[in-house]
């Protein structure tokens, strides 16, 4: 057997080993984690207060008649369009998506539609994710994109 003959010895460096290298940003904050709380991004902080305020007010999120997922456009309490919200549940091929004509082209063609390279439901991690680094290199070109958390009667939500 190949693996029997290979040593069994490993080195594993400790966090505080000498010449270890440490972030001198970290690129996740310290604070605690509560939904739609940014104690380290004001405006975007004020941002979410105002389309949560607009919700509650009956300005509700608008579905984008483009595009293969369900995604909205989100109001403040003038009614003015401040951002994109795209529910988890409602990506492309996600069990809630209300344009159903792609999860059609991929159960009848699969080899022609489909990522099959993005977990389903997981698709908002990668788009914070490169908001996150891009922020973090100072490029500017990903539009801003965090995970909040957002209810309306408008998103396509399970029937009971």
């Amino acid at each position: 057997m190949l693996s029997s003959n290979l040593p069994d010895v490993a080195y594993i460096p400790s966090i505080d080993s000498p010449g270890m290298y440490r972030e001198v940003q970290p690129l996740l904050s310290s604070h605690d984690v509560t939904p739609n709380n940014f104690p380290d991004d004001p405006d975007f902080n004020d941002l979410i207060q105002q389309v949560e305020n607009a919700i509650d007010q009956g300005f509700f999120p608008e579905r984008i008649s483009q595009g293969s997922s369900g995604s909205y456009f989100v109001k403040n309490t003038k009614n003015k369009v401040v951002g994109v919200f795209k529910p988890k549940d409602e990506e492309p091929y996600g069990r809630l998506n209300p344009k159903w004509t792609k999860w059609m082209h991929k159960l009848c063609c699969p080899c022609c539609f489909g990522r099959s390279c993005l977990i389903p439901n997981q698709g908002y991690l990668s788009e914070a994710g490169a908001s996150l680094v891009d922020q973090k290199l100072g490029l500017n070109i990903v539009p801003k994109t965090k995970i909040v958390r957002l209810q309306s009667e408008t998103f396509n939500y399970p029937r009971i």
